[in-house]
């Protein structure tokens, strides 16, 4: 819409739509419309080939536009004010007809009033420097030259200054660079045109219609297949799922795709034209900006034949890892770079988790042989112990150590086993049974541990979520669970343990690296405490980590739920912030119970 452009570029646009409607309401009238078909054939020839956009191919890839041909044939037979109305139904066909999204109404009448404006002004030169349409060739060299540079800067000067307000960039070097090398295309359309009037004039219309017939069906044809082709373009642009960003040899952004605005934050219109070095973030922009130059002029460097990880910055100033593949286009002067920008984010994320697995995996089997080897140790200071508590009298100074001794086995002993649970070497004694049961079970242990200044509640689905694990370990992982959860908060506060039916899809899954979609039974425990940090989350599950005192945790409880957790064939999840509390999430797969069929008794 028109009030959602930049102040500058609104008033603009309209004070250009005012000046071509008062030159057309003011002129038109001084018109000669007669004869009336001939008049009619050009305006139907100039708005069709404009609304297709059917072009000559001329040279080194630069087109000409046949609507510019009809348009100068048309001032030099009918005069600049007759040829306004084949400019404005040109104008309003460019951005009606053929269009595959509809154009804002502001758009067409812009269009409109440059070509009205731009007709009339080269058409008034053409006059001025004695051109007529009667004159000998060498008498319209002049007149011709006149008329296709007033015509090129009318049309081109004004529209720059459109892109340029309404984008927020250099007006000059949008000219230069888009439009500046197309003059002589426009002078070459008006010997063409010329050309073609001296043409019918000596052959008849009908000549040299049958003589035109043959190329401008091979035209037509071309432009089929390069509209085909464009429209294809077009397609895969819109629905490609990575940033597609064209850059021109100054790396000055001239495509810049949907799903390049949704990654970096930028409207496409606001982007267009400035440099790509806004979407590099500031401690890498000069060595990537270099590596892209380089690729530029000879195809070489950093880029050449491979992907690139690298930081991207968005619009609000975070940045983002990024991958990066990059294709040269076209050569020297119209050179053009298209780089492929795909986020990874996500799969740095799953990369960092897969690590975080595979280091839990390796300190577990560490951890399992030392707890071996550390628990025969034990059981041989045991067994020595024993022996000298047999030998020793009652009444004996060296019994009482003897049995302190014996206690500090015993409290080594259950260091092995935790130890053996985070490992998942622990002997279980696996079973059939409904998850909500074992929980509810718990209710009134739990309530005298965590004391009354804490609310607590224990929330089970009606139904029975059946699973197959040791239902100790189980009982194990709550309590550790809403022990933390007591002690994350000191003041009071509340607690709930929520037992709930769950269905993971695959995307779900993929958050566990190897998880699989499926139904699960997802135990809960939420507090309404400290919270825990970014920083603290990615190490909470290592061993011996601990956010307490000295002296107040091994660090070993939330391992030991990791290693029972993983044991049982579940996943475990941690979501929280600092300051709103902390929710454990472990997904339990739920196992089909065949429903017994009732026999009929006999008769």
């Amino acid at each position: 819409m028109l009030r959602d452009l930049p102040p500058r570029a609104r008033w603009y646009i309209i004070f250009v739509i005012a000046l071509g409607a008062l030159t057309f309401f003011a002129l038109v009238p001084r018109a000669t419309l007669t004869p009336v078909v001939p008049l009619v054939i050009l305006v139907l020839l100039s708005s069709l080939t404009s609304a297709f956009k059917v072009q000559f191919p001329i040279a080194s890839g630069s087109n000409m536009s046949v609507s510019y041909v009809v348009d100068i044939a048309a001032l030099i037979l009918r005069g600049p004010h007759a040829t306004m109305i084949v400019g404005a139904v040109s104008g309003w066909s460019q951005t009606t007809l053929n269009s595959r999204t509809p154009n804002p109404v502001f758009r067409t009448l812009f269009n409109m009033a440059m070509l009205v404006l731009t007709v009339q002004a080269a058409g008034q030169v053409f006059i001025r420097l004695g051109g007529t349409p009667d004159a000998e060739p060498a008498a319209l060299i002049l007149p011709l030259a006149g008329m296709a540079l007033t015509y090129f800067f009318v049309n081109t000067v004004p529209i720059a200054l459109a892109i340029a307000f309404t984008t927020n960039q250099d007006a000059v070097r949008i000219w230069k660079t888009d439009f500046a090398s197309s003059a002589p295309s426009y002078l070459l359309g008006a010997v063409a045109a010329a050309v073609v009037i001296k043409v019918t004039e000596s052959s008849g219309y009908r000549l040299t219609l049958l003589l035109m017939a043959a190329p401008l069906y091979l035209f037509y044809k071309m432009y089929r297949a390069g509209n085909e082709k464009d429209a294809r373009q077009g397609a895969i642009l819109e629905a490609a799922h990575d940033s597609i960003i064209t850059m021109d040899q100054q790396l000055n952004i001239r495509e810049f795709n949907p799903a390049a605005e949704q990654m970096f934050g930028y409207a496409r219109l606001d982007i267009l034209g400035r440099n790509v070095e806004l979407l590099l973030p500031p401690a890498d922009r000069g060595q990537l900006l270099r590596a892209l130059n380089q690729y530029m002029t000879s195809g070489g460097g950093a880029l050449a034949g491979r992907q690139l990880e690298m930081r991207g910055l968005r619009a609000d100033g975070s940045d983002f890892p990024l991958e990066l593949t990059v294709a040269r286009i076209g050569a020297d002067s119209r050179a053009a770079l298209t780089g492929f920008f795909r986020e990874i984010t996500e799969r740095r994320a799953l990369e960092e988790q897969l690590r975080q697995s595979q280091k839990l995996e390796a300190i577990g089997r560490l951890a399992g042989g030392v707890a071996h080897d550390f628990n025969n140790i034990l059981m041989s200071i045991m067994g020595a112990a024993d022996l000298m508590l047999m030998q020793l009298a009652p009444g004996d100074a060296a019994r009482d150590e003897a049995t302190e001794i014996k206690q500090s086995v015993d409290r080594g002993a259950g260091l092995t086993r935790q130890l053996l649970a985070f490992s998942r070497r622990q002997p279980t004694s696996p079973r059939l049974f409904a998850l909500g049961d074992v929980v509810r079970g718990m209710d009134t242990m739990l309530r005298r541990l965590i004391g009354p200044e804490i609310e607590f509640e224990i929330i089970c689905a009606s139904q029975p979520l059946m699973i197959v694990a040791d239902s100790g370990q189980i009982e194990q992982i709550v309590l550790n669970l809403v022990v933390n959860a007591r002690d994350a908060m000191p003041s009071g506060g509340h607690v709930t343990v929520r037992v709930e039916e769950v269905r993971l899809d695959e995307t779900g899954a993929l958050a566990f690296v190897e998880g699989k979609p499926g139904p699960y039974a997802r135990l809960g425990v939420a507090d309404t405490g400290t919270g825990i940090d970014e920083a603290t989350r990615a190490k909470l599950f290592e061993p011996f980590f601990t956010t307490k005192e000295q002296g107040k945790g091994t660090g070993l409880g939330l391992s030991i739920v990791y290693g029972i957790v993983r044991q049982s064939g579940g996943y475990i999840a941690v979501v929280s912030e600092p300051g709103k509390g902390a929710t454990f999430l472990i997904y339990l797969p739920i196992v089909a119970v065949p429903v017994p069929v009732a026999v009929a008794a006999p008769a």
